[in-house]
């Protein structure tokens, strides 16, 4: 049967694949480019030069025999010889690549190609991170996840917490090179439950920006966060950090857009042109993926709650 959650988060286990050099090419016949698995930096510069390169080279190696890029998603999926399909996303390992070089970097490009999502070294909880979602992202995956499942009583489910209306805090495990959400099945195995999961994820993110730090950058009349092109929605969970936002605003309520994983803006709830401006942002996010949401939340008594919904433009 259709394993979706192999498809969809790359979970599931598998043989490694093996990269495996071409067979001789007739004469007469173009050359096929090969895979270097000490990947250039030219082809480490964005996400879609690095789903270009890979696009071109995998197909003529090993058990892949094809590979889909999805921009929107930030994905690649790895069609294998027997049938199976495996999702990789993109932004962790460029990350984990560009700071690597000569073997190790191979080595990362191998990890990140197998069939397979075994993490290198250390406890998966330990990896465990939270992330802000929209609630409609947990709905239609989960709708998705029945009708692919069907045929199981009782298919896994993702592990979350409400935060806000329409907010939701999932749980992801990341990896060097992948990042996988945390489905029930997980909690079994590990022998926690969901409030010890939370507090686990806390912790770690704490460790996590210790070592990333957490900028506060401005723009015209409000600011936005960078932590790592990755985790910047996961600010939300920082109550000090809003604590303090709200002191040097005189008191004022921070209010917040998370428009996308990597895309926090705010400003506070007195700051008439600054909100002008904040939602003229969030109504339009065309050209921006991972999107969570386009509406404002206003941070107070240690919690978010709805503070206005923003329209998206429709392109």
């Amino acid at each position: 049967m259709f394993n979706f959650l192999k498809k969809l988060f790359g979970g599931a286990k598998r043989p490694d694949a093996q990269i495996e050099p071409p067979a001789p090419q007739p004469a007469g016949t173009s050359a096929i480019k090969s895979l270097d698995l000490n990947i250039p930096d030219e082809a480490l510069q964005d996400e879609a030069r690095f789903a270009a390169y890979l696009q071109e080279r995998l197909p003529f190696f090993g058990e892949v025999v094809k590979v889909d890029y999805d921009p929107g998603a930030g994905s690649l999926t790895l069609h294998s010889r027997n049938g199976d399909t495996m999702t990789k996303f993109l932004s962790n390992a460029l990350l984990a690549l560009r700071e690597k070089k000569g073997q190790a970097r191979a080595q990362a490009l191998l990890n990140y190609l197998n069939m397979t999502e075994a993490l290198e070294g250390g406890d998966e909880l330990d990896k465990v991170l939270p992330v802000l979602k929209s609630r409609s992202f947990v709905d239609v995956a989960r709708r998705q996840m029945i009708q692919a499942v069907k045929d199981e009583p009782d298919p896994p489910q993702f592990v979350y917490l409400d935060e806000a209306e329409n907010l939701v805090r999932l749980f992801v495990v990341n990896g060097e090179t992948a990042v996988s959400y945390v489905m029930t099945n997980a909690l079994d195995d590990w022998g926690i439950d969901v409030g010890e999961l939370a507090e686990t994820a806390q912790a770690n993110l704490h460790k996590f920006l210790t070592k990333t730090g957490v900028q506060v950058a401005k723009r015209s009349r409000f600011q936005y966060v960078e932590i790592d092109g990755q985790f910047e929605s996961s600010v939300a969970f920082l109550p000090k950090f809003w604590a303090q936002i709200q002191d040097q605003s005189g008191g004022a309520a921070p209010i917040a857009a998370f428009l996308s994983r990597d895309k926090v803006f705010f400003t506070h709830e007195n700051d008439v042109q600054g909100l002008q401006l904040l939602e003229l942002i969030s109504a339009d996010l065309s050209d921006v993926p991972y999107v969570i949401s386009p509406d404002q939340y206003r941070w107070e008594g240690g919690k978010w709650s709805l503070f206005k919904r923003v329209g998206r433009s429709v392109q």
